[in-house]
C-alpha cells in the first residue's frame, strides 16, 4: 500500500466519526497538558532561583564570612586571604545603616560598600540601568525595594536621579553608654542602576567613597576569586583552616539543581496519572473502532489487502491521534500556564510584589512531549492492530 493511500485511509476517521475522534484527541491532550503544566512549573521555579547567577567569574568565587564574633574580619584578614596560593583577588563588602534622601523623601536602609570587583564575583546583574565602575564619578545602585519606599513604579524613572547619603555610626561614649553619630556625606550620588530585590531595601555605594567619611574596621563578608575551577577545593580548605566560613556558588547551584530535579519528577508523576487515564481512553476507543470496522476489514482482505496493510492502517490512525493529542495538549498547556502566570503576577503586583515568570518551556522538553504522545498513540494501537491483522476474511465478513 502506498504511503499516500495509507495516510488517506488513516485520516478518514475525521470525516466518518469526527466527534469521537476529536474527543479522543482532547482526552490525550488533557494528560499531555497536565504533564506540560506541572513540569514547566518546576523548570520555571528553577529558573527563578538561578536566573540572577552570572556563569563566569561568579562561578570561580568563594563567599567568606567570619566564623564567630571573636574572629575579626578586618583588613589584616583580607590580606591573609589574598596571600593564600591560587587566590587572584579579594572583594569585601562593608555594611552600615544609613539614610538616603531623594528630593524631600528620606528612607533608612542598609548601605553596602562594595567596589566593581564585588559585582563581578557575586554575579549581581542589573534589573535596569548599569552597575557602577571604579573609575566613575560617585554613583550608587539601589534595590527594587527602595523604589517602593520612594513610590517609584518604573525602575527606569529613578535612573540618573541624585540622592544624598547619611551614615549612622553606633558606638560607646566615654561614659560607656550607647551613642549614635550621624555623618552627612557632602556630595551627591547619582543612581546608575537597580538590582532585583523586592524585599530588602539597600544601596550599593562605592567602598572607596564610604572610607572617605567613615572608618571601615570590619567587613560583613568577602568574595574570594580563585584562578581556576580546579583550585576551588584547595583554596576552600586553606580558608577553613584559618577559621572562616566558606560557601561556593557552584555548590549552591548543584544542590538547587538536585532539589529541583526531585520536584520536577514529583510534578511529572502527578501529570502522568492524568496521562495514563487518557491513554486508557484512547485504547478503549481504538478497540471499539476495531469492532465497528470488522466487516470493513473483511472487505479489504477480500479485495487483496495484506495483513500488514490492515495492521499499518490501525497503527497509523493511532499514531496520528496521539500526535494531534500531544500537539493540542502542548498548546493548551502553554495557554493555561500563561493564564495562571498572569493571575499570579496580577495578585503579586496588587500586594506590592514583583512580577516573574513561573513557567519555562525548554525546547528539548517540548520535543519529548510530542515524541511521548506519538509513543502513547502507537502502543494504544498495537493490540487492536494485531487483532485486526489476524482476522480471517470470511470470519470478518460474517461478523455482525
Amino acid at each position: 500500500m502506498k504511503y499516500a493511500d495509507l495516510f488517506s485511509l488513516s485520516t478518514r476517521m475525521f470525516r466518518s466519526r469526527p466527534a469521537r475522534t476529536w474527543l479522543t484527541i482532547l482526552g490525550i491532550s488533557v494528560g499531555i497538558g497536565a504533564v506540560l503544566f506541572l513540569v514547566s512549573l518546576g523548570y520555571g521555579l528553577q529558573n527563578i532561583i538561578l536566573e540572577k547567577i552570572v556563569f563566569n567569574q561568579a562561578m570561580l568565587s568563594l563567599t567568606v564570612t567570619p566564623g564567630n564574633d571573636l574572629l575579626p574580619f578586618d583588613n589584616s584578614a583580607l590580606e591573609g586571604l589574598s596571600a593564600i596560593p591560587k587566590v587572584v583577588d579579594v572583594a569585601p563588602m562593608a555594611k552600615f545603616t544609613g539614610q538616603i534622601s531623594l528630593g524631600e523623601l528620606n528612607g533608612t536602609m542598609e548601605l553596602r560598600g562594595v567596589d566593581e570587583a564585588f559585582f563581578n564575583y557575586s554575579g549581581v546583574a542589573p534589573l535596569a540601568g548599569f552597575l557602577y565602575k571604579d573609575d566613575e564619578s560617585p554613583q550608587v545602585v539601589v534595590s527594587e525595594a527602595v523604589l517602593k519606599l520612594f513610590g517609584v513604579k518604573d525602575p527606569n524613572e529613578i535612573l540618573n536621579k541624585e540622592v544624598g547619603i547619611k551614615i549612622f555610626l553606633s558606638g560607646k561614649n566615654e561614659q560607656g553608654s550607647d551613642s549614635l553619630e550621624i555623618i552627612s556625606v557632602p556630595e551627591k550620588f547619582r543612581i546608575k542602576g537597580v538590582v532585583r530585590d523586592g524585599q530588602d531595601g539597600f544601596v550599593y555605594v562605592p567602598l572607596r567613597e564610604l572610607k572617605k567619611y567613615a572608618a571601615v574596621n570590619y567587613y560583613e563578608h568577602a568574595r574570594v576569586k580563585v584562578n581556576t575551577s580546579e583550585d576551588m577545593d584547595s583554596v576552600k580548605l586553606a580558608i577553613l583552616d584559618t577559621g572562616y566560613q566558606v560557601a561556593s556558588l557552584s555548590e549552591t547551584i548543584e544542590q538547587a539543581n538536585k532539589i529541583f530535579k526531585i520536584i520536577q519528577i514529583v510534578l511529572g508523576l502527578f501529570g502522568a496519572v492524568a496521562l495514563v487515564v487518557s491513554s486508557i481512553g484512547m485504547f478503549n476507543t481504538m478497540t471499539v473502532t476495531l469492532m465497528e470496522r470488522t466487516n470493513e476489514i473483511g472487505i479489504m482482505r477480500a479485495l487483496g489487502a495484506s495483513r500488514k496493510d490492515v495492521r499499518d492502517q490501525f497503527l497509523s490512525e493511532a499514531v496520528i491521534i496521539g500526535f494531534l493529542g500531544g500537539l493540542v495538549g502542548m498548546v493548551t498547556g502553554i495557554i493555561v500556564s500563561q493564564f495562571f502566570n498572569w493571575v499570579i503576577n496580577s495578585l503579586a503586583t496588587r500586594f506590592g510584589g514583583a512580577k516573574t515568570n513561573l513557567f519555562a518551556y525548554p525546547g528539548w522538553f517540548l520535543l519529548v512531549i510530542i515524541i511521548l504522545s506519538i509513543i502513547i498513540g502507537f502502543f494504544s494501537g498495537v493490540f487492536p492492530a494485531r487483532r485486526a491483522a489476524a482476522m480471517e476474511p470470511l470470519e470478518a465478513l460474517r461478523y455482525k
